[in-house]
């Protein structure tokens, strides 16, 4: 008997690892595909410890893949979309794919050409988008793999572009409500360091030259545009060589990423607005699992996979880790702030009533419309206090530059 170390995805799309002993690679490959696996890689472990063999195996979901295909939320949902219609409409899944890769371009083209090659193959839909993991994300996996035993496909297919569409239309509400502030920011820094850079050197010029007793503002503003001329160009590089650094360090140290999110979630609005999309996206992909007949440990997994702040990814660790000590759901998340009492509530109820799956998607499209009203009256709010900072920095430096001349006149007509 040899002994070998193996890796592969159970049914429900989970990853699982172990070893076993068999008296061939070919008999170790039956032995966990009996075990429902897939992607299958499997290592003949050596009797030295620090040597194995490089002959390594897999199933088909990783023999037959080729190069990266990726694709965008807006196509994989238009995808999505059109595959869940034709299912209703009664036609076979290869056919389906067939009618979907004669229009399709580029990228959709060759994952849909993918797809089918994989199922002409053998493999269930559900394996064959595992091939595709820069894709198809393993939530979307396993509610497609679910729905595939249960024979209703086209009801996954229809619930993810659901999903999908609803996911990107809140998102680009958000970022289109703050794309205006940001451009009036932008305007008043950018006017600024033109006015300093440019206009005021020219009049710090003429006032020299006029040997003139200047107001405290008009010598604050020369004094502050002398100094951006001799340093701003170093400070400037330092700020975006800090920035770069800054992001990187965020997005490669988990430690400091959970710090930042932790942060963004105290800043005022904005850490509001950021906390219910998470619980949008979370409590949405909870109740599609379990809808889809996933136990609620294994459900919490994919719904934690879902947010996109860390701090609520770790929470929703501690809070998998307390459902499967024996707690019930609402309980679980009661140790973790990232789950205001409304909600906890909401899963209380449907707890106890057997209908969780339904309440988090009533939580869900609670908190969608709270997120929409939210930005829909904050945004008025914030653009007139902006104006009104421009307003002031830009006419303050105007009226810094002219108060001289107005003295002059003055003095004149004195």
């Amino acid at each position: 008997m040899t002994a070998f170390r193996w890796r592969g995805t159970d049914a429900l799309g989970l990853p699982q690892h172990g070893a076993l002993e068999a008296k061939s690679l070919e008999e170790a490959h039956l032995q966990l595909a009996g075990l429902g696996l897939s992607d299958i890689l499997i290592r003949q472990r050596s009797r030295t410890r620090n040597s194995e063999d490089t002959n390594r195996t897999q199933v088909n979901a990783k023999r037959n893949a080729g190069p990266k295909i990726r694709a965008s939320k807006k196509q994989l949902g238009i995808l999505s979309r059109y595959l869940a219609n034709l299912l209703s409409a009664g036609i076979p899944i290869i056919d389906a794919l067939d009618l979907l890769e004669e229009g399709g371009k580029n990228e959709n083209a060759k994952l849909l050409r993918s797809l089918k090659n994989s199922l002409n193959d053998g493999l269930k839909l559900g394996d064959a988008m595992a091939q595709h993991p820069a894709v198809f994300d393993p939530y979307f996996v396993s509610l497609v793999r679910c729905e595939e035993i249960a024979g209703q496909l086209h009801r996954a297919l229809t619930h993810l572009a659901n999903h999908l569409e609803q996911t990107e239309s809140l998102h680009r509400k958000v970022r289109q409500s703050l794309l205006q502030p940001s451009l009036i920011l932008l305007t008043a820094v950018l006017v600024t360091w033109l006015l300093l850079t440019f206009v005021m050197p020219e009049f710090a010029k003429m006032y020299t030259q006029q040997d003139q007793q200047l107001p405290h503002i008009t010598r604050w503003v020369i004094d502050l545009s002398a100094y951006l001329q001799l340093y701003g160009s170093t400070g400037l590089i330092l700020l975006g060589a800090c920035s770069v650094a800054a992001f990187v360090l965020v997005k490669s140290v988990a430690s400091l990423g959970l710090i930042f999110d932790r942060l963004l979630l105290r800043l005022p609005f904005v850490g509001h607005i950021i906390q219910q999309t998470n619980i949008v996206d979370f409590s949405r992909t909870l109740a599609a699992m379990l809808t889809a007949g996933v136990a609620l440990n294994e459900s919490l997994v994919h719904a934690g996979a879902s947010c996109r702040n860390a701090a609520f990814r770790q929470a929703l660790a501690q809070t998998t880790a307390g459902v499967e000590n024996g707690a019930a759901l609402y309980q679980a998340m009661s140790s973790s702030a990232c789950f205001p009492v409304p909600f906890r509530r909401m899963a209380r109820l449907g707890e106890e009533a057997g209908k969780l799956d339904q309440m988090l998607e009533h939580a869900s499209v609670i908190y969608r419309e709270d997120i929409q009203r939210t930005v829909d009256n904050l945004v008025p709010l914030i653009e007139p206090i902006l104006m009104l900072i421009l307003g002031v920095v830009v006419g303050g430096l105007i009226l810094a530059m002219y108060l001289p001349i107005f003295s002059m006149g003055t003095l004149l007509h004195t």
